[in-house]
């Protein structure tokens, strides 16, 4: 690596205090216990102790000064470099071709210093494949972006590898912007019709526990919830009433402020050949997923929001990083199902969708019936043999496992249609999964002694790239040959081609 004929960068000077208010924010709670509530200076393993994490946190802080002073990063017109370590130096360069995708993220103290966090994903599996420039300028955000940007438009626009071009000219680079189309904004009603249709109206209890239960490790409430217990005792219904309807419509709002934060300003965007999604108000992050890489789509339709007709949509991508798979692979958050299906049919036409899908036959009820619950046994045994007093609640267990299932039986559907599989599952939340036959990377039928007898199996399909698993189950064994049959045979020298 010549250095001298590159110019090199370093993160921020700003970067080095968020790393610091990092290492403070997870000395805290130690820091508060040994130097506030309890300051004991006297005892000789109370000095010791303190000693000792001021000791790791001046370490902690120490390693973080290099890695902040070591980093450094340059690029020319086709590489970026990267020198990193603490106290080891490490240096490494990465072809920007290889680059498939951004992802940038805002934390609410990065955009409180004017920094964005980028990571540069190239879709592989090895670790080292991907880097992160933790804190620059929106500019320098800008700038790194645009080079991509006419790495990728150059890389479409020529026949040979972009490793084989001449050297780099002197010349200042013509960057050619991408197109950039908005496919879907959520609206403030949207968000607000969400929360009331999600578990986040419910939000209200996890956090009044923790709140309480940190109050507790300090102070006694023993005292308090007595008080508690007996005003609910002697309350009358009306004061009761008043105070559950009290604590609903604050869960109801802290629910909303929660989807507010995460989803404010969604916006779905096409940029050349890849999608975008951005997200957020304290915290906002981007995170793009290559089209070439979209292996499947998964539409998701919960209890609740079924009755509403609110589903969520999510790209199946192969190679995108651990980290950051959840996050870019959902589309649309929650929106109507039609709504939906126009976005999907009108900017993901590589995927078809089937107007009639197939039911279970009747046997395949009997099976889920039929079918042992190890859950249901198990707490049934516990309960019967240890609390028998509470052995009514079993018939609200059992009526839930039955339940599900006859759900399962009546929302099952699959279809294939020319080269696409769809498949639809779930009992109380609802799958919808598309894919075509090159991006499968392998089809697996299973049976077991009781669907034999029924004369029914389960189909499990793997896509390419980093496997995603779809099953259907106690489909009729004739169609499961039928699949196995159409995956096996190529017949369409476009069936052989292998996308991503």
């Amino acid at each position: 690596m010549t250095e001298a004929a590159l110019t090199w960068h370093r993160l921020p000077s700003r970067v080095l205090m968020l790393r610091v208010l990092e290492v403070i924010k997870s000395f805290a709670i130690p820091l508060v216990l040994l130097f506030v509530l309890n300051n004991d200076w006297e005892s000789t393993f109370g000095i010791i102790l303190r000693v000792g994490i001021l000791l790791f946190l001046g370490l902690d802080v120490l390693q973080k000064f290099f890695g902040w002073l070591n980093f450094r990063y340059a690029l020319d017109e086709k590489t970026v470099y990267v020198i990193d370590g603490n106290w080891i130096k490490k240096e490494k360069s990465l072809p920007l071709y290889k680059i498939q995708s951004v992802h940038s993220n805002s934390p609410f103290l990065y955009r409180l210093l004017g920094v964005v966090e980028l990571t540069f994903d190239t879709n592989a599996n090895s670790d080292d494949a991907s880097f992160k420039l933790a804190g620059v300028f929106p500019n320098e955000a800008k700038r790194l972006e645009d080079i991509l940007d006419h790495v990728r438009h150059r890389k479409t626009e020529t026949a040979s590898p972009i490793e084989g071009e001449a050297e780099a000219t002197s010349e200042p680079l013509s960057i050619e912007k991408p197109e950039s189309r908005l496919l879907y904004a959520l609206s403030t009603r949207e968000i607000i019709i969400a929360s009331l249709t999600s578990l986040s109206v419910f939000a209200i209890f996890p956090v009044a526990s923790t709140i309480i239960s940190s109050i507790d490790d300090f102070i006694n409430l023993d005292g308090t919830f007595d008080s508690v217990g007996d005003w609910v005792v002697h309350a009358s219904i009306i004061a009761i009433g008043m105070l559950v309807l009290s604590v609903l419509l604050l869960s109801i709002v802290i629910g909303m402020v929660i989807n507010f934060l995460k989803y404010g300003n969604f916006r779905l965007e096409r940029r050349g050949d890849r999608v975008r999604v951005e997200k957020g108000l304290l915290n906002r992050s981007a995170k793009e997923i290559p089209y070439e890489k979209i292996q499947a789509i998964r539409i998701k339709e919960t209890f609740i929001r079924r009755w509403f007709n609110i589903v969520g949509v999510e790209l199946v991508a192969a190679g995108t990083m651990d980290e950051l798979k959840d996050e870019s692979s959902t589309i649309l958050p929650f929106v109507k199902r039609e709504r939906a299906m126009t976005v999907l049919n009108e900017h993901f036409d590589q995927f078809v969708w089937s107007d009639t899908l197939h039911r279970l036959p009747k046997r395949s009820l009997w099976v889920k019936l039929l079918r042992i619950s190890w859950v249901g046994l198990i707490v049934s045994g516990v309960v019967l043999y240890f609390f028998r007093d509470y052995a009514w609640w079993l018939v609200l267990l059992w009526a839930i496992i039955i339940g599900g299932r006859l759900l399962s039986y009546m929302t099952t559907r699959y279809a294939q249609n020319g080269r696409f599989i769809e498949l639809r599952t779930g009992a109380f939340t609802v799958t919808s999964f598309l894919t075509d036959k090159p991006r499968i990377e392998q089809i697996q039928v299973t049976q077991t002694p009781l669907q034999r007898r029924f004369d029914v199996c389960n189909v499990l399909f793997s896509t390419r790239g980093v496997l995603a698993y779809e099953l259907i189950e106690d489909i009729p064994k004739q169609e499961a040959d039928a699949m196995l049959n159409w995956f096996s045979r190529y017949t369409v020298q476009e069936d052989m081609k292998t996308p991503g």
